[in-house]
């Protein structure tokens, strides 16, 4: 089992999915924080990519400019993931992984 704590960098308020999500009230969309756990991925392991979300748990919103981490471990075919900000969980799930150029 392999594992990895990384500290993100926050999306900022000028985030252009934000004007429409929503107006007044702005929250980074779900996707988005999703897309940050991939990357992140990919860039310590650029051999595997995603091949199937199994689930995926938003448990609090993420505003613009917080910072939050990202905790994974991959075991086997699979990366466990959660979020935090500080102490907060964001959100956790679990991802199905395939190498590169391999039939899922």
């Amino acid at each position: 089992m392999t594992s990895w704590d990384v500290a993100t960098e926050p999306f900022g308020p000028d985030h252009p999915c934000l004007a429409g999500h929503f107006p007044g009230n702005p929250i980074i969309p779900g996707t988005l924080i999703l897309d940050r756990v991939i990357e992140t991925l990919q860039k310590s392991n650029p051999h595997l990519t995603v091949s199937e979300v199994v689930n995926v748990k938003f448990l609090r919103p993420l505003q613009p400019d917080e910072h939050f981490t990202i905790s994974y471990r991959i075991k086997s075919n699979e990366l466990y993931f959660d979020c935090r900000v500080g102490d907060a969980l964001l959100s956790s799930g679990r991802l199905k992984l395939s190498r590169l150029g391999e039939q899922p």
